[in-house]
């Protein structure tokens, strides 16, 4: 396929007539034309490769006819159409190429950002759940902190003695004389009258019974 697309016209070789020249650039054109409906040009440039294969029959016709010349420049014509045609469609399709090439990279480069970011969430999760967890750890702490607490203030108000309330009564007796008045010559004995008062005393000593 190199070597017939290298060659922009067929040389003439020695004894050979118009007629053997018209017939080699006219299998030469369409070689042509064949490798650029491989290479895809028939749908990268189909104006192209259509007016290659219009010129191609109208060199065929012409050679037919007896127009060796004009058939001759009509194949010279169809293979150099044919030529454009590839060189445009290697071109696409490297264009093309290049943007898959390209748009890979892209998805590539999204890809790994989206790892990141996920990558960089999960750590925010952990580092949250961490502080999550020291601060419930340090409630824990301070919570037990007060129940030790409350528990010796309990254990200190049951080692201390119970309260005992002693109740003391006195009681005073006093005499208190009573004068005695004569009135009549009958004479009677004196009478005291003895007063008894109470005091009562209460002792409380405080304390918690066991």
């Amino acid at each position: 396929m190199s070597a017939l697309l290298a060659l922009g016209t067929v040389p003439a070789h020695a004894g050979w007539g118009k007629a053997d020249r018209a017939h080699a650039e006219i299998s030469a054109a369409q070689a042509k034309i064949d490798a650029a409906n491989k290479v895809g040009a028939s749908g990268n440039t189909p104006a192209m490769i259509a007016r290659a294969q219009a010129e191609l029959n109208l060199a065929k016709q012409n050679v037919e006819d007896g127009h060796k010349d004009t058939a001759i420049d009509q194949a010279i014509d169809a293979g150099r159409l044919a030529d454009t045609a590839i060189g445009e469609t290697h071109q696409a399709n490297n264009a093309a190429a290049a943007a898959r090439v390209a748009d890979a990279n892209a998805q590539a480069q999204h890809a790994q950002q989206d790892a990141a970011d996920t990558q960089a969430e999960a750590q925010q999760k952990i580092a949250d759940a961490n502080a999550r967890a020291a601060d419930a750890s340090a409630a824990a702490q301070s919570s037990a902190a007060s129940a030790a607490a409350a528990q010796e203030n309990l254990d200190a108000m049951r080692n201390q003695p119970p309260t005992v309330v002693t109740t003391t009564t006195e009681k005073t007796t006093s005499r208190t004389p009573t004068h005695r008045v004569v009135h009549k010559v009958v004479r009677r004995p004196a009478v005291s009258h003895t007063a008894v008062a109470e005091r009562t005393t209460t002792t409380v000593t405080t304390g918690s019974p066991q």
